[in-house]
């Protein structure tokens, strides 16, 4: 607070109320408005008429302090105890999507046999190539946020810490290595000790949205030379979804490239992607291309990976481990690629007992040559080899 004093004289008729000690009575102005007050010779506690100034001795200063800690544990306790009182996801309940997520997050940081937090440090990684843009992985974050999947270690921090707030075989607050252990389990022995998912549909759906965020991430890395924004939508990603039906994604990277060359050299980009500008003008140029071309019949070429394009850890363990895909998933249309997919996984979502139907199944994974299933409903067994 700074002030111009202007008089000072000791009054000894007025005692601080910290020490006891005779006070000051001061004649100051603060931003030309007068302003008088006592203040402590011995701790200089002030004291103001109005009440409406805040005192900055030592003492005052303490507790506020102490104040403050104690509104902070006191909100701190409040957010446990309505924790307590929100669902809980089994780490088996949630989304294939949302478990590769946590998987690609996890993979490079938890390891049996080097230290690790227990919480997810977002602020260290965010800009990891864990998803292929920050703004899909900012998305995922957010969304498990609002689900309270990813919890906040501490509201009133800067950080952005997360507990992962699910349970796992039936007990609350599992380590993170034990979370990724499992998801492992899932993604990389395939499917030897488990399943991450509800139907092949599912793997469907998270297959073209990785692909669509692909052609994100292209576009992106495209423009970023030039200085120009560009990101997708939900138009957008309407329109990538049915030109993924048909074409392959190095067929859509040369349309995309060749639209936005073209947009470029016209000078119809904005240096931002204000109203999705960019993203409207690249969808336009595209559906015109591609009409053309049906009616034309023309052959679209296709376009290989860019080398220096990085490619993104949900990415790699989507397409290679948990699929045994290679490269070829970027060369062939997803229809092509899914003819071979489809089959194996619908095999493991799909169980049922040969005997009575029932889908009530315990699923023994223990061995990496065969599946037992096990009928609750009528006790009957199936074991299928898997070589």
């Amino acid at each position: 607070m700074t002030l111009n004093v202007l008089q000072k004289q000791l009054d000894e008729s007025t005692a601080c109320p910290l020490c006891q000690a005779a006070m000051y009575w001061v004649e100051a102005e603060q931003f030309d408005q007068e302003l008088n007050y006592h203040e402590c010779s011995h701790c200089h506690h002030q004291l103001y008429p109005d009440q409406k100034h805040n005192c900055f001795c030592e003492k005052c200063l303490a507790n506020r302090r102490r104040q403050m800690k104690e509104t902070r544990l006191q909100e701190n306790r409040q957010h446990q105890k309505s924790k307590q009182d929100v669902h809980q996801y089994e780490l088996g309940q949630l989304s294939f999507l949302n478990k590769l997520f946590l998987l690609a997050i996890l993979d490079d940081q938890v390891h049996e046999h080097s230290q690790h937090a227990e919480y997810i440090d977002w602020d260290s990684i965010k800009y990891h190539n864990i998803s292929p843009n920050y703004l899909m992985q900012n998305a995922l974050v957010k969304r498990l946020s609002k689900e309270n999947i990813l919890s906040l270690k501490d509201f009133n921090a800067d950080q952005q810490h997360y507990y992962i707030n699910v349970r796992l075989d039936g007990y609350s607050e599992p380590s993170l290595f034990s979370i990724t252990q499992q998801l492992r389990h899932w993604f990389y022995e395939n499917l030897s000790k488990g399943v991450p998912f509800k139907s092949a549909d599912e793997v469907k759906e998270t297959l073209y949205f990785l692909l669509y965020q692909e052609v994100i991430q292209f576009a992106q890395f495209y423009c970023r030379s030039w200085g120009i924004q560009i990101a997708g939508n939900k138009s957008f990603q309407t329109f990538c979804y049915r030109m993924l039906d048909v074409l392959a994604v190095g067929q859509i990277y040369y349309l995309v490239q060749t639209a936005l060359e073209y947009l470029y050299k016209q000078k119809a980009l904005q240096p931002r992607n204000e109203n999705f500008i960019n993203t409207n003008l690249l969808k336009k140029t595209l559906q015109q291309y591609r009409e053309r071309a049906i009616t034309e019949k023309w052959e679209t070429s296709t376009l290989p990976r860019p080398p220096q394009l990085p490619l993104s850890k949900m990415s790699a363990i989507l397409f290679f481990h948990f699929l045994g895909y290679d490269e070829n998933i970027f060369f062939q249309p997803i229809w092509r690629s899914w003819q071979q997919i489809e089959p194996r996984l619908k095999f493991y979502s799909n169980k049922r007992c040969i005997h009575c139907g029932s889908e009530e199944l315990t699923v023994d994974y223990d061995a990496t040559d065969y599946v037992s299933l096990f009928c609750r409903n009528c006790k009957h067994q199936d074991h299928y080899f898997t070589r």
